[in-house]
């Protein structure tokens, strides 16, 4: 009866260790959320206190950074274990060219039209 007890006791501090451990690792969790979402926050206050942009206004800024009529941009996933933000100008798959797709391609598409016209269909 008494191993019983002893056995008992030893696995209710284990049990209690693994508690200790698990707050521990709950309010570290909590701080860096808190600082991630404020952060997000500061960065949203910043954008909203500047007000809003004409679509000249925003012309001119993109102009003025050397984008031109680029335009579309693709970020990194957060978290992506780079150090800033980093946008890169997204680029068709088929030649290279920013400011479309593969999909909507002119030049994939002038191909596929002259690849079509060299196939002879054999009816049986």
């Amino acid at each position: 009866m008494l191993a019983a007890v002893d056995q008992l006791a030893k696995s209710t501090m284990a049990v209690m260790h693994q508690v200790a451990l698990l707050r521990a690792e709950n309010a570290a969790l909590r701080e860096a959320n808190e600082a991630l979402s404020k952060r997000r926050r500061a960065k949203r206050t910043r954008i909203q206190l500047g007000g809003s942009l004409t679509v000249q206004e925003a012309q001119e800024l993109l102009d003025q950074k050397g984008l031109g009529g680029e335009g579309v941009q693709e970020t990194q996933p957060e978290g992506g274990g780079g150090g800033g933000d980093r946008t890169k100008a997204r680029r068709c798959g088929v030649c290279s060219k920013p400011g479309h797709n593969a999909r909507t391609c002119q030049e994939a598409a002038e191909s596929t039209d002259s690849s079509t016209s060299d196939v002879i269909i054999v009816g049986s």
